[in-house]
């Protein structure tokens, strides 16, 4: 048997309504709208989600001294695979402690995992020494990663001290 929908004039259906049809359709203003929005987010490189590090300066420059680091350990021969291995996870590290310290209530757990995220930030700018040191992947690369590394760890000197103006 045909429903209406499909073409068969005459045969009513009996008040039913699937879960689909219940629900609003967005108009086509509020679907482009929408794209465009979050079309000028990937341009800028901002994620602006719902998470509070989504926010912050020093997560963006964290994720791309993170995409850098992965860039330059594709490029590490196998004889030094140690340091890109760590490089890497002080790089991976140095994000996900700054969004875990981001997530925390408390001023004191803040602080700490801020704390953790700068360390990580030193191994990676320290990976970037031993780059340039050992002669391995791109000068400039070693350098970027290590500006970005002590960048990050600026931003995170700043938001340690703030957290520290706050405690009494």
């Amino acid at each position: 048997m045909k429903r209406p929908e499909d073409g068969q004039a005459g045969e009513e259906r009996q008040g039913r309504t699937t879960p689909h049809e219940a629900r609003p359709t967005p108009t086509s203003h509020a679907h482009a709208h929408a794209h465009a929005h979050a079309h000028d987010r990937r341009e800028t490189g901002q994620l602006g989600g719902p998470f509070p590090h989504e926010k912050l300066d020093a997560y963006q420059v964290a994720l791309e001294m993170a995409a850098l680091a992965k860039k330059v350990a594709e490029q590490i021969p196998r004889g030094h695979r140690n340091v890109a291995d760590h490089m890497l996870r002080a790089a991976s590290n140095t994000v996900l402690l700054l969004a875990e310290g981001a997530n925390r209530r408390g001023p004191g757990e803040k602080r700490q995992r801020f704390a953790e995220s700068r360390g990580e930030c030193g191994e990676v700018g320290a990976a970037g020494d031993l780059l340039l040191a050992y002669d391995l992947g791109s000068r400039a690369d070693a350098e970027t990663l290590k500006r970005l590394a002590s960048r990050v760890s600026a931003m995170l000197t700043r938001l340690i001290a703030r957290l520290d103006s706050m405690q009494p």
